[in-house]
């Protein structure tokens, strides 16, 4: 059985929409993660969970240039390595317009059917083969640009872009302009198209732009000490196939994971709160929270006070890790505290 458990958990305490003096009702009743935020050794940690993987994986942050997510998740959707292609993550969206900007929705509410996409997709390939774009789907909600070289630009990732003004957050560097052009002139590609038509007839969202995010050439080099991997999310699964491993799916149950487990390390993903927080739906970030307090940190409290459990490292969205080992049983003076003292705080939109 594994004796040492890391979990990335994107969501969990950060970043937080709210202002500290917002009124946003009572926390969960998170005990057990109470005590191990309490108990834990805290270090600074990558400030998003791409980051954190980047690192848990050896791999380095490129300077002043995208993390290289596009080329990654690729491999997830059953692309190649070895291509030397530069990639784009150009995921489908819809941008709803106010009177002062633009926000936008994402693909999980626009149930997008793949020969919606595959339309779409060739639309957009036969309106800018000239400028050597390739657009490929190999699903409906997670698209790819292959671009001839790097692009000059860099980007800010969707999830940081869904339910906000994406003026200040449109792609930046020299060649914003011509990048800035072009998802204009794709807009008016999809509002015209018969797919959008169609939608429109069923009172469904529009499928009206794409989101550039995460751009780069995908790296080498990627390892990881040895580890079990469990994860549903697609750039750690194509992180693991850059490093020659396997992701399996995430367990719902600590006790899932210790039966499964053979190898002494495991590094678990767990992906239940990564979009409660982008959403402002507190009730849904409230219940998930309960659940991962029953099905993984009460295990793991009781595991590290019984001694099964050499050490559990904690990476919980809000720039920290936390370290636990046997020891923390013993230390009793550190009492724990409100959730909120661990909270990451978002900026204001």
């Amino acid at each position: 059985m594994a004796d040492t458990l890391y979990l990335l958990v994107p969501g969990l305490l950060g970043p937080w929409p709210f202002s500290p003096a917002e009124s946003v009702g009572p926390p969960p009743v998170a005990p057990a993660l109470r005590w191990l935020l309490a108990r834990a050794e805290s270090h600074p940690a990558p400030l998003t969970p791409e980051a954190t993987l980047f690192e848990l994986f050896e791999l380095p942050a490129p300077e002043a240039a995208d993390l290289p997510v596009a080329a990654l998740t690729r491999l997830a959707d059953g692309g190649e390595s070895g291509d030397g292609g530069w990639w784009l993550r150009a995921d489908p969206v819809h941008l709803r317009a106010d009177s002062r900007t633009a926000f936008l929705v994402d693909a999980r509410v626009l149930a997008i059917e793949p020969d919606e996409a595959r339309a779409l997709v060739a639309a957009f390939n036969q309106t800018f083969a000239e400028d050597g774009l390739r657009l490929t789907a190999p699903r409906p909600d997670r698209w790819y640009l292959r671009v001839p070289a790097d692009p000059g630009i860099r980007t800010v990732p969707l999830n940081d872009a869904i339910g906000r003004d994406i003026d200040p957050r449109l792609p930046q560097g020299p060649a914003e302009r011509r990048w800035r052009t072009l998802l204009t002139e794709i807009q008016m590609l999809f509002h015209h198209h018969p797919v959008n038509q169609a939608r429109a007839a069923r009172n469904q969202p529009l499928i009206n732009s794409v989101w550039f995010w995460g751009g780069g050439v995908c790296p080498s080099g990627a390892r990881i000490p040895p580890v079990e991997l469990y994860a549903d999310d697609p750039l750690t699964q194509g992180l693991a196939r850059l490093a020659g491993l396997t992701a399996s799916p995430t367990p719902k149950h600590a006790e899932d994971w210790r039966n499964a487990a053979i190898e002494t390390r495991s590094l678990v993903v767990l992906e239940a709160l990564r979009h409660a927080l982008i959403d402002r739906d507190l009730d849904a970030w409230r219940e998930q929270v309960v659940a991962l307090e029953h099905d993984w940190f009460v295990p793991g409290r009781l595991w590290l006070q019984e001694g099964a459990l050499d050490a559990l490292h904690l990476y919980p969205g809000n720039g920290r890790s936390y370290t636990l080992t046997r020891a923390a049983r013993w230390w009793f003076w550190r009492r724990p505290r409100p959730l909120s003292a661990d909270l990451l705080y978002r900026e204001p939109q």
